[in-house]
């Protein structure tokens, strides 16, 4: 029963790459609070905090009487969880170091905010933990199914108890409560004592990223909900090893729709895109939809180092794990190419390039802020060098808003009569790799104030996000073999490639090798050339 009043009350959007999903259901929030719903009776749903910022800044655009305080079930799932329970401290790992004790020593929950690194959980028991939690399942279980095993059966227990431990307080003598929530924790607290707010229209983008402990949460908010529309692809559901289970969405009750223009793919990249998804028939939600009314390119490469990047457009260049993106940014490094992260951080430190800047406008004769000279003494030699005094400088005498030329500086803060280049005036506080990279891309006249026009990152961590030229290295890890996994693990992986592939606006650059651990790019090119021309 409960099945028949979802399915009469439910639409799918299944959007393949660059079909505007996301488009349609801002779209549909528009028409409906223009006929009279007010937005704090719809509910919606995206997987992270950004894409809800934007979508409430195009609606306020939209609707101009709207404020930020009328929107207050447009969140992450997580965020919405939250909100119930605020009163209680919440862990989060992305914020935070937090520190524990187990019988196994201290243990490190934290973010590693680098460059290099963007991972949540860096203790491996509690990521396995966390994933049984949202898929429901028994924590020895999840254990016992891993094939690489980093710490002992007996280590396992004690560090999940010890942590379970850590979020309890004692209220009164023998009796201890739960004083601190994680995530998780917040989601299955509303589950058991949330109450479902009434809603006009429940809303959820991104449903294949879901894990069967969110599914809950929305079956409970679908119940109390008039209208409920669930978005998603179920080809670029990728987030598996997280627990989401893309299954949940392709069999959720509902009417279907599938948007069936593509604005972003052309078409030698989607006939390839589609030669990828052809063994995963029969289980996926089966989807035709078009190319945009260009052909594109795809070239295959032996190497890295053969790709022009100095072809006109953004480029994205993307691994399956992060230690071939390390290795990659090492390649470019010794290049001199200038890039970033999906993030926007940029290949060298902001405040080494903002303490050269200083300098060479000093040594032009021009002026700095007081807080551009900051950064540049942070960098410049002391006495033993002749570039300033070892002194601390002072800079209580200045206002915040005042600027100083070179004298000014020579004569009140300690900056010694000898003028030079950055190279020597910056030699000891550059390491020898940073200030070559920097040399580089200045001989080669980067203008590093911009953005970079190539990104390096994984595949995971640009979905949504698209460039005129991907350039994908079919080079993977153990975990990622694909010739000897069974067809679900591989349809898995499959899904991985299809949507580096479908970042691709104009050209698809293909890195094949010979790497033991590599994804078989070029058998599918090679299927693709037989057959593309036909």
């Amino acid at each position: 029963m409960i099945n028949q009043k979802l399915h009469g009350k439910t639409i799918k959007v299944f959007g393949p790459p660059g079909t505007g999903k996301t488009y349609q259901l801002l779209r549909r929030v528009k028409w409906f609070i223009k006929n009279g719903i007010h937005p704090s009776e719809i509910a919606y749903f995206s997987f992270t905090n950004k894409a809800v910022d934007e979508t409430v800044t195009r609606l306020k655009i939209a609707l101009p009487d709207l404020t930020e305080d009328d929107f207050p079930y447009f969140s992450t799932i997580h965020s919405f969880a939250r909100r119930q329970f605020s009163q209680i401290p919440v862990l989060d790992p992305t914020e935070d170091m937090i520190q524990f004790h187990s019988d196994y020593g201290t243990i490190k929950i934290n973010a590693q905010k680098g460059f290099e690194d963007q991972k949540v959980f860096n203790n491996w028991s509690l990521q396995i933990y966390d994933r049984a939690r949202n898929t429901k399942q028994d924590p020895m279980k999840a254990y016992q199914q891993q094939d690489r095993k980093e710490v002992r059966k007996s280590q396992f227990q004690s560090i999940i108890a010890a942590y379970e431990n850590f979020k309890m307080i004692e209220t009164s003598p023998g009796v201890r409560e739960k004083d601190k929530l994680d995530f998780t924790d917040m989601i299955q607290k509303f589950i058991e004592e949330g109450v479902a707010p009434k809603l006009k229209v429940l809303m959820v983008d991104e449903s294949q990223d879901l894990t069967p402990l969110q599914w809950d949460l929305i079956m409970k908010l679908a119940e109390n909900s008039d209208r409920i529309y669930l978005a998603g692809d179920d080809d670029q559901a990728i987030y598996e090893w997280n627990g989401a289970d893309a299954d949940f969405f392709i069999h959720f009750p509902g009417k279907v729709k599938v948007l069936n223009q593509s604005r972003r793919i052309p078409d030698r990249v989607h006939f390839f895109s589609q030669l990828l998804l052809a063994p995963a028939k029969g289980f996926r939600q089966e989807k035709q939809f078009n190319p945009r009314k260009e052909e594109g390119s795809i070239q295959t490469y032996s190497s890295l180092r053969h790709v022009d990047f100095n072809q006109p457009g953004s480029f994205m260049v993307l691994s399956r794990i992060r230690s071939i993106k390390e290795e990659v940014e090492q390649d470019l490094y010794e290049k001199g190419v200038y890039f970033q992260d999906v993030q926007g951080r940029k290949s060298f430190r902001i405040e080494q390039w903002q303490a050269i800047k200083a300098w060479n406008h000093l040594m032009e004769g021009g002026s700095v802020s007081r807080e551009e000279a900051c950064i540049a003494y942070h960098y410049i030699q002391n006495i033993d060098h002749g570039y300033r005094s070892s002194d601390s400088i002072k800079w209580s005498f200045a206002h915040p808003n005042q600027v100083f030329n070179y004298e000014e500086l020579r004569l009140r803060a300690g900056l010694r009569e000898a003028k030079g280049h950055w190279i020597d005036a910056f030699k000891i506080r550059f390491k020898d790799r940073e200030k070559q990279y920097l040399i580089r891309l200045l001989d080669n006249n980067v203008n590093l104030n911009e953005s970079a026009k190539i990104t390096v990152d994984t595949i995971h961590a640009v979905k949504g996000g698209e460039a005129d030229h991907v350039v994908l290295l079919s080079k993977s890890n153990w975990p990622a073999h694909y010739e000897n996994k069974n067809l679900q693990d591989k349809i898995k992986e499959l899904r991985v490639w299809y949507t580096g592939v479908t970042r691709a606006k104009k050209a698809l650059h293909l890195i094949n090798t010979d790497h033991k651990y590599h994804f078989p790019l070029g058998k599918f090119y090679n299927n693709y050339k037989a057959n593309y021309d036909k």
